[in-house]
């Protein structure tokens, strides 16, 4: 692979120069397995997704471009297992810790490692969205369990950009004014002293609880992801702004791969849109219609075709040449929300195989800057696994805690789960 990035990828790149933007998967493992499996597993793996087998350099017209020449194999990290928290201090300092984009690969793995039980973290930069580390962590699980499972080397494919709708593309030969979307905000700083803490809590549904969940939902004409939003802008809304009426937005990263040209299938990129929507909330805010007026605005805005924005945003950015300052202002305005929360659905991964068990599931993102909450959930065998990441300099930890616990207490009184 030889090629530069495309507009959203470079951008992310940018705001990675700025400071890590990661996401991370943990997967639970009951059962003992060895480095040596691991180990051959990722050479597989890294073969079979050509951008795992990619560094970035800087090229002669001082482009960054993705190429395959000199990559090493991906990073293995092998520390003996604590105890059963011991994930939530790797994934919280993997979130924050950047990578040698010019001399490694864009993935890097982590074990924490255990006689009965392990923990396999992967973490990539954030130019592969939640379903390339799902997807990631299906081949690598199932060529320890299953060798041979997932060999077959994924094909390159045209870059997003190609692969918008036509009428899209011709409308990106427009220029897109600068001014309108990217807001000056004189209260971005360049504090490079300041290092935010990233915390992650976590909690689960059972199978039962989440088909419950699903049952419900459907019969009130909604989505779990409108449910998950409603608790937890809810709960934000009862910790922040006690009885006022608030205007609280949600950013929920909007699944492409079924919206383009041709089909992505499995292959590692970052094919979302980030669709923000927004609620006024007040006392007589209704649980159910709050999830119904989420799952209506992303709808509107697939309609809208606001879904494929992002791409020619960030290319009529990028032409003005941004300074760090500007990268910063731009990021919070694409992303501009009180709250994100980004659902990877149901996984299709075999979780008993090879006499072992893929127990959960966890994956969480580092995030902009300016983002304080951001939930992430994942499914795999009906059981609903969701992490809660917050930025300690944005939000108290016990106002965070309290969100948190009220969201799944919002989710129960709407008897979801009896």
């Amino acid at each position: 692979m030889n090629r530069l990035l495309t507009p959203s990828e470079h951008l992310m790149w940018l705001l990675g120069c700025d400071r890590p933007v990661n996401v991370v998967l943990s997967a639970t493992i009951r059962g003992a397995i060895s480095v040596n499996q691991i180990t051959e597993a990722l050479g597989w793996i890294q073969h079979r997704h050509p951008i795992l087998g990619t560094r970035i350099v800087i090229s002669q017209q001082q482009q960054p471009q993705l190429v395959s020449d000199g990559v090493p194999a991906l990073p293995l990290r092998v520390i003996e297992r604590q105890n059963e928290e011991h994930w939530l201090t790797e994934i919280s300092s993997e979130l924050l810790r950047p990578f040698s984009w010019s001399e490694e690969p864009l993935a890097r793995v982590v074990l924490l490692h255990s006689p009965d039980v392990s923990e396999l973290l992967v973490t990539y930069h954030h130019i592969g969205d939640g379903l390339s580390g799902a997807y990631l962590m299906r081949d690598i699980w199932c060529e320890i369990t299953k060798p041979g499972s997932y060999r077959e080397p994924l094909p390159e494919i045209p870059t997003i950009d190609q692969l918008l709708p036509p009428v899209i593309r011709e409308g990106e030969k427009d220029v897109v004014d600068f001014d309108r979307f990217v807001e000056v905000d004189t209260t971005i700083q360049l504090d490079e002293a300041v290092h935010p803490r990233l915390h992650v809590l976590h909690w689960y549904f059972s199978p039962e609880e989440t088909n419950e969940l699903v049952a419900r939902c459907r019969e009130e004409q909604t989505t779990v992801h409108g449910a998950l939003c409603a608790s937890f802008l809810l709960s934000l809304w009862h910790e922040t702004s006690s009885s006022k009426e608030t205007v609280l937005k949600c950013l929920s990263p909007f699944n492409l791969r079924n919206y383009l040209t041709i089909a992505v299938g499995e292959n590692f990129g970052e094919y979302i849109a980030r669709v923000v929507t927004s609620h006024t909330l007040n006392q007589q805010t209704q649980f159910w219609d709050l999830a119904r007026q989420v799952k209506h605005q992303i709808n509107q805005a697939v309609i809208d075709k606001k879904i494929y924005e992002g791409g020619s945003k960030a290319k009529s950015f990028l032409s003005t040449k941004p300074h760090k300052t500007m990268v910063r202002q731009y990021a919070k305005n694409i992303a501009s929300s009180d709250i994100a929360i980004t659902n990877l659905g149901r996984l299709e991964i075999p979780v008993h195989q090879g006499g072992l068990e893929l127990e959960k599931l966890y994956f969480t993102v580092t995030g902009f800057r300016h983002q304080p909450i951001i939930v992430a959930i994942a499914t795999i065998a009906g059981k609903m696994c969701v992490t809660f990441r917050y930025q300690e300099s944005l939000i108290p930890s016990v106002s965070a805690q309290r969100i948190n616990q009220k969201a799944v207490e919002q989710l129960r009184q709407a008897h979801l789960i009896p």
